[in-house]
Formats: structure tokens, sequence, C-alpha cells
């Protein structure tokens, strides 16, 4: 998408390609923010299960050009998994295993890959 097409759509429309990278960005950081104050396990465990299986690989995925929706989300999950599994593996290979660290590993993957969508559509001509 070139930056010229976002100045002329609808404002609906640059707010829907902006929401997405925005929302991707900062949920890494919310789901860090719910382990560390007392939100019940059940919805904790669900919120860091969900965010270490998609947001990352969302994130990075969004960012190749790829057609086909099946293809993105497999690849999504893929990736998702794959840095969760690399970010553990990297701390306990370190003795320094803790899931906080992994998760803001993973929050900052995400927000990087995130950052650098906003930065591709906003990017001035």
């Amino acid at each position: 998408m070139n930056p010229s097409s976002l100045a002329g759509s609808p404002p609906r429309r640059q707010f829907r390609r902006l929401a997405v990278p925005v929302l991707l960005a900062v949920s890494g950081w919310v789901v860090l923010g719910i382990t560390a104050v007392g939100v019940p396990q059940e919805f904790r465990a669900v919120a860091v299960f969900a965010f270490a299986l998609a947001a990352p690989g969302v994130a990075l995925v969004r960012l190749l050009p790829l057609p086909d929706i099946l293809e993105r989300a497999v690849l999504s999950l893929a990736l998702g998994m794959s840095l969760a599994a690399l970010a553990a593996e990297a701390f306990a290979i370190s003795h320094i295993l803790r899931p906080d660290l992994v998760l803001v590993v993973l929050a900052a993957i995400c927000s990087a890959a995130a950052l650098a969508e906003l930065a591709r559509e906003v990017r001035v001509p």
C-alpha cells in the first residue's frame, strides 16, 4: 500500500487500517500488565496463551505481501508458536527462565512489527 492511497481514503477506512497495528503494538504490554496485576488465574492464562500463540505472528505476517487468507493464518500461528518457543528456549539456556521476560520479548517483537507497519502506511511521500 502506498502512502498516497491513505491520504485520499475516507476516515473510517483510515481508522481500520491503523487500528489493527496499534492494537497489535499495545496487546503484549496489556497482557504483561494483566500478569502483573492480580487478575484471576483463568483469565490470565487465556490472555497469555492467546497473545503468545497469535499476536507476534500476526504482526510479522502483516508485513508480508501474502494474498491468501489461509496462508496468512497458518503462517501467523506457526510464527507465533516458533517465536514463543525460541524466546523461552533462549532464557532457559541462559538459566534465567522467567515467564515475564518471555512476554517482554514477545511484546517487543509484536510492537516493533506493528510500528514498522504503521511507519510504512503513514510515511509521507
